[in-house]
């Protein structure tokens, strides 16, 4: 019988080969009278010490389940109908407590997560913003915030990390502390760019990596200035109904060791609609796995940039989930709008 035993896992190595034993004893893989390898054999064949399987067969001896005498034979028992009644209760039991306690703790991890996220964003006659975050699991790996720098200038960040779930959060959720801390110490694009990319590099695992667009609008002079780390450049609905995409140079966070992301600026007027988004947005697949794409994004845009931000918002997501129509949401989906609605 082959196990299968990792060191990642929360669990003992010990509990971990006891339970897929149990399994196998309950399953009928291992029947009555089988012969189990010595402790020795298993632990060289499963490259784990000899005590870790010794204690998972004293454990199974204990329950009745096996014969062991040391390093020598080890058999599986004849278990009566009711005792195996017995322990498959008691495993079902212990499954669901075990499920309820992940539930609890993914529950936790949501809050928490949601909890990171902006309260509130401008909302006045002169600027508008609004933003949604949709993770395709239960926990994502996307962000966006809104930091305000002084009474006249904010920070807008957008991100996604690599992958979905639990993985990519454990990226994001300490890039966004980062980058609280290194905005309230007053550091300017030219030196955070570079600090979050060595974090990524240094300590997010070798295959992870984020994208991220960071800008710094100033409300005085409707000047806004950005960096991106390899994200897709936000697109800018101008109230003529011209789109601009704001394009930088510079790779995504974590895959070189030394980066250098060029810092541009551009001028926001009245009436124009600026749409920041991850691929989760333009890759929605429908039924037949087509995707939405960036031109419908684009033309839908250039339709409602009228609109304030908030609608603008719904109107892009209502128009995604009749796409997507019964499929699932295969990748986090966040979206983030600024709407400038008087001059500077």
């Amino acid at each position: 019988m082959l196990l299968h035993i990792t060191e990642f896992s929360g669990e003992p190595l010990h509990y971990q080969i006891s339970q897929q034993l149990l399994a196998g004893i309950l399953a009928g893989s291992l029947q009555e009278g089988a012969e189990l390898l010595p402790a020795r054999t298993l632990a060289r064949k499963q490259r784990v010490s000899v005590h870790s399987v010794e204690q998972a067969y004293q454990d199974l001896a204990r329950k009745g389940l096996l014969t062991y005498g040391g390093d020598r034979r080890v058999s599986v028992n004849v278990i009566s109908p009711e005792h195996k009644q017995r322990l498959v209760l008691q495993r079902f039991l212990a499954d669901t407590q075990e499920r309820q306690r992940l539930e609890e703790e993914l529950r936790l991890a949501q809050n928490i997560q949601a909890g990171l996220l902006p309260k509130t964003l401008p909302h006045s006659t002169r600027l508008q913003m609004a933003a949604s975050c949709e993770p395709a699991r239960a926990i994502g790996g996307d962000f966006y915030d809104y930091l305000p720098l002084d009474a006249h200038r904010f920070a807008l960040v957008i991100a996604d990390a690599c992958g979905k779930g639990m993985p990519a959060a454990m990226v994001i959720s300490p890039l966004q502390a980062i980058i609280k801390s290194e905005t309230s110490h007053g550091s300017s694009i030219r030196q955070i760019m570079p600090n979050l990319n060595q974090y990524v590099k240094r300590f997010a695992s070798t295959k992870s990596f984020a994208t991220l667009f960071y800008g710094v609008f100033d409300a005085r002079t409707g000047s806004f200035e950005f960096a991106n780390a390899g994200h897709h450049p936000p697109m800018l609905a101008r109230a003529s109904g011209q789109i601009e995409f704001l394009k930088t140079t510079g790779p995504a966070l974590g895959l070189l060791a030394e980066t250098e992301h060029q810092i541009v600026s551009v001028q926001l007027r009245a009436g124009d609609a600026l749409l920041f988004y991850t691929d989760g947005v333009t890759e929605t697949m429908n039924p037949i796995r087509e995707e939405y794409g960036e031109q419908r994004l684009q033309n839908l845009l250039v339709r409602q940039r009228a609109r304030d931000a908030q609608e603008i918002i719904n109107r892009i997501a209502d128009d995604l989930n009749g796409f997507r129509a019964a499929a699932l949401l295969q990748d986090d989906r966040t979206m983030m709008v600024l709407k400038v609605c008087a001059e500077a």
